[in-house]
């Protein structure tokens, strides 16, 4: 068996020592990294809401962009604009909030796409992104209640829709969501 070289060893013992740093830093649940539509992305489950930019959208502390799945609210100069923000705002922004990502993770605009869940009594154990999907636009049937270790919790989507601050918003032409049923949709 031929010599290995001191070069060949420290390289070795560096990738063994990342391997552990990574195994360590995801078992904790710090993250969670998922194959998302054929790229890699880390996406928070959990965050601090920093700022609310209106009834829909928000920025979290580490100053990603997060939009609520199955709503739409009125956009800024629109009626209702500032009613539907300031709903928003005192229901989340300052507060942690707990992210569930479906069959969309991300728009066009490069948002995270996501069901926002506040009060939660533990970590929520969410299905996975891809719950719904069977075959292109075929799906499961949607959930209607709230996930394990957030029972108590609400689902900040389905409040906005309830209070009048945001529309349901679903495309025909794509898969149903987890959660569209319960937003009537």
């Amino acid at each position: 068996m031929p010599k290995k070289s001191k070069k060949f060893w420290g390289f070795l013992a560096l990738l063994l020592v990342a391997g552990g740093i990574w195994g360590v830093y995801t078992v904790a649940g710090v993250t969670t990294t998922a194959r998302f539509q054929g790229w890699e992305a880390t996406h928070p489950f959990f965050a601090v809401v920093k700022t609310v930019l209106d009834g829909d959208t928000f920025v979290l502390d580490d100053g990603r962009t997060v939009r609520m799945l199955g709503t739409n609210s009125p956009e800024r100069g629109a009626k209702g604009f500032g009613d539907a923000t300031k709903i928003l705002a005192k229901m989340i922004e300052g507060k942690p909030v707990w992210l569930e990502y479906d069959r969309y993770q991300d728009d066009k605009y490069g948002r995270l796409l996501a069901w926002v869940w506040i009060g939660c009594e533990g970590k929520p154990n969410f299905q996975a992104f891809d719950y719904m999907h069977l075959s292109n636009n075929e799906s499961k049937p949607g959930l209607t209640e709230n996930p394990e270790g957030c029972k108590e919790g609400g689902l900040v989507n389905e409040e906005m829709v309830r209070k009048g601050m945001a529309k349901r918003l679903f495309y025909k032409d794509r898969g149903e969501l987890k959660y569209q049923k319960r937003l009537g949709g």
